[in-house]
This record gives C-alpha cells, structure tokens and sequence, in this order.
C-alpha cells in the first residue's frame, strides 16, 4: 500500500524532513493513526507505533501461499550393524585432535568390518566429508542409507549415495567414487577399466574426463597408446594435457618413439666405448608443444643440453641397454665414467622414477655413491629406510618429504632422526605438521619423545606444546590401533 512506501521514505529520510502523518489512511485506520500522532511523544516514538500499526495491517491481509508438497520419503531401514560405543567414544577422540588422517584410520577400520555410524555422528562426519575430499567415500560407505537420505536434503552431502559393489559405484556414484571404483578395476582388469571410461565418454563433462582419466596412470598399459592418442583431439585443453601425460610413460607411443629417435640419434657410442654427445636440430615444433622447453633457465647449461636433459628423463631406461648394448651396471658406468653423459644422470635417474622401474632402480642406487631421492621409493621397504637412515644428515629435508609423501608407517630410527630435526625447526615442523602425518608417526615414538629436545633455548616452549598435542595424537591413534586389534580377534568394533 502507499502509505508503507511513505513511511520507508521517512525512515530514509528522517523524521525531521519528513514526520509521520495520516495521509491516505480511512476508516478505523485512520482513527487509530490520528489515536497516535496526537500522543504527547517525540516524533520518532510516533512514527515506530504509526509504523507497528501498518505493518500488522498489512499482515492480517496476506494469503497463505498454497503449494502442493510431496511427502518426504522415509529412509530406507539399514542392513548393517553400528559400530560398538567404545569405538564411537575413540571416534569422537579422534575429532578431537582434527586429524584427517586419524578420521581416514578410523573410517578404514568401520568400512573393513562392515559397520555403520550411528546417526548421531552422521552430521558432523558428513561435513568433515564435504571439507576434505579423502574422507568422501568413507564416509559414504560408514553413512550408510541414513547418509544418502540425509544427502538429499543438503547439497554439500551429496557425494553421500550409499553403492556396494565396483560396478555400482562406477554406475551411481559421485565422481571421487567412480575414480576409485575404477582405479580398484584398473589394478587388476586394465582392459576392462579402459572400456568402462571408453563407454562413458561421451556423457561427461570435460572436468570430469580429465579426472577419470588419471585412472588409467597405474599400471601403465600399451594398450591404452591408441585411445589415449585419440585423444589429443579432444577440444578440452585439461583433457588433452591430461592424455599427453599419460602418452609420455608409455614406451610406443608416438611422442616417446619421438623423443628416443632424437635422443639415439644425439648420444653415439664408437667401436672402442667412447660415448659422443651432440644434439642434431629439431625441426618437429610438436616436440616443443608436448612440454619440452627451448631455453635453458641456468646460465651454465647449454639450451641443446637443456632439451636433451629432458628428454632423456621422459625416456625409459631399458632403451640405452638395446642402444649400447650393455646390461644395466654397465650402461650406469657409462653414465658415471663418461664426460659427455655425466650432467645426464640426474635425467636418468627422472626416467627411473617416472617410469616406475624398480629393477633399475636398485641397482642405480647399489651403484651410485650420490643420492637421489627420486629413486628411493622404487626401493624394497627395507632398502628405503636404509638409505633414508644413512643419508639423512646430508639431505634431512629432501627425506622428510619422502617420508611424508610416503604412506607407509615410519620406523622408530627414522622417526626419531626425523623428530631430532624437526626440533630444531618447529615452527616449519609444527602442530599442523603432527595432524598431516600422523599416520606415518609410530605409536613407540611415544617413549622417546622426552628424549628430543631444540638446540635452541628459545624453541623449547613452542616444541614442548608440539610434543603435548603429539602426545593426544598419539593416544588417539592408540586407541584406534587397540580397536583395529579387538577386531581381528573377533570382537566389535
């Protein structure tokens, strides 16, 4: 009505250019404005009732909109048990520590045995699903029917829909699902996989596809090359580079066949071992547009020596034992003996690494006096904390980030050499640092914790708040590891 838009005009305006009046109004309205601009009060106490007084009129004259709304549905009952209240209460311990990963252990643990979250702990746990990606599927699978259910009515729950079997979850699933149902397929039918995403293709969104598509990185298989150089084709710049990746670990493909033509034909060895180096010009721009770079960055490299280094690196290793015709210690001599080949051992140990070549691997590192850290996960476990161990006081920080980005549990030596460093540092390796790798810290680092202490007075207060939050950490993962125990040996988790 006209008479509410004057009165906003006069909350804009102020009571002083513009009072309150009865202008408009009629009938008992009227009255009951005239009742309250003749009060004795201020003019802004006047206009608020005047105010009050229409706003309630206009109420009473709305309708209720009427809409026809579908019943909700009711969730489906479940077919699983919930987890035990003793593995809730460590559950709950773990949130405590805001530990990603001590929720991913717990939530391993629930999946193995096939238990449910209570209800109770479903919101809170579908949130931490929604901020942290690596908790989706879990948190899915241990939701149960009730997560689905509740997925439906918040979209930031959606990735919640409950899929049992790999197919269902490549079918049905959010797309972090449909990566690792076909991931898991990929392990053991690489044909199979590679049809599955073929079948889909032409339905998915280029995201997507660029996703789905790393699926196909492990195992490298020859039989992906035609496919994969299908699509280079792809209008989605993600797709293609994406492809263009995965075409470069494979020995067969076009652009490796490219790349080693150009190689063999620049690195000759003579009747008598004498190995020379001289890169011819490439005239073929498409070595350039896969990534490879024109111009060196360091002063002190050639940009010729540039372009060979990195394409020696995306070569596999096999290839210089057929081009020199020597088995593996021997082309690793040749490398380490030669002139024109030593600036290219860091490459090869790139190639090493990026193709995965664990044989390789291990007999570079029992031949090399240097160390490369890219070889060291292509290593025997044993091996990898032996050499880590022996030299850590030369690279500590290079091997910390090994072992970070390695998810196998640290052992107590390394542990321990990796903490005493840490200590000296703790502002790098903080509270935050302790809640990313927790996983990988031991439970038995516990009883030697007392033991580290900074080199720095200074650093003595920060460290001691890091070892108390270690401490609650540790504790947390105990309690899991105990639950996980109690489990294997029959009882519910």
């Amino acid at each position: 009505m006209e008479h509410w838009n004057q009165l906003i005009n006069t909350a804009l305006l102020g009571t002083a250019k513009k009072p309150a009046d009865s202008q408009g109004l009629n009938g008992p309205l009227q009255e009951a404005a005239h009742t309250i601009l003749n009060n004795q009060t201020d003019k802004e106490e006047q206009f608020l009732q005047l105010a009050a007084l229409i706003y309630n009129f206009r109420q009473s004259g709305t309708q209720p909109v009427t809409a026809v709304v579908e019943p909700i549905a009711v969730c489906p009952p479940e077919t699983r048990l919930y987890c035990a209240p003793a593995a809730v209460r460590v559950l709950q311990q773990a949130l405590e520590t805001e530990s990603i990963q001590l929720l991913e252990l717990w939530l391993e643990y629930c999946t193995k045995a096939n238990l449910l979250l209570p209800p109770a702990q479903l919101p809170v746990m579908l949130d931490k699903g929604w901020r942290n990606k690596s908790l989706r599927t879990l948190v899915a699978t241990a939701g149960g029917q009730r997560a689905e259910w509740l997925g439906r009515f918040n979209p930031d729950w959606n990735f919640s829909r409950v899929v049992d079997t790999i197919e269902d979850r490549w079918q049905n699933g959010a797309t972090a699902q449909r990566l690792e149902a076909l991931k898991e397929l990929r392990a053991t039918d690489p044909a199979m996989a590679r049809s599955w995403l073929q079948q889909s293709w032409p339905k998915e969104s280029a995201t997507v596809k660029a996703e789905l598509l790393t699926a196909l990185e492990k195992p490298a298989d020859p039989n992906d090359i035609e496919w994969l150089e299908s699509l280079l084709n792809e209008k989605s710049k993600q797709v293609k580079e994406t492809a263009q990746r995965l075409l470069k670990k494979l020995p067969g493909s076009t652009l490796h066949e490219k790349y080693w033509q150009i190689v063999a034909g620049a690195i000759q060895i003579d009747e008598y071992g004498q190995v020379t180096v001289a890169l011819p010009e490439i005239t073929d721009e498409s070595i350039f547009q896969s990534g490879i770079d024109k111009l060196s960055h360091d002063k002190t490299v050639s940009d010729e020596t540039h372009i060979l280094y990195q394409l020696i690196s995306a070569i596999h290793p096999a290839r210089w034992e057929e081009h020199f015709n020597r088995n593996t210690e021997r082309v690793i001599a040749l490398f380490q003996q030669q002139e024109g080949l030593k600036p290219f051992i860091p490459a090869l140990v790139l190639a090493i690494a990026t193709f995965e070549d664990r044989e390789r691997a291990e007999t570079f590192m029992h031949h090399s006096e240097e160390f490369y850290i890219d070889v060291i996960p292509m290593l025997p476990p044993d091996q990898q904390q032996q050499f880590s161990e022996k030299f850590f006081d030369e690279h500590p920080e290079s091997i910390i980030q090994y072992a970070c980005d390695n998810p196998e549990e640290w052992s107590l030596s390394l542990c321990t050499r990796i903490f005493k460093y840490a200590a000296t540092q703790p502002y790098t390796y903080n509270q935050q640092f302790m809640n990313n790798h927790i996983r990988q810290i031991p439970v038995s680092i516990a009883g030697v914790l007392d033991s580290i202490v900074p080199t720095e007075a200074y650093h003595t207060g920060y460290w001691n708040n890091i070892k108390v939050h270690l401490g609650r950490l540790l504790q947390a993962k105990s309690q899991i590891n105990a639950v996980a125990f109690q489990l294997k040996n029959g009882s519910t988790f």
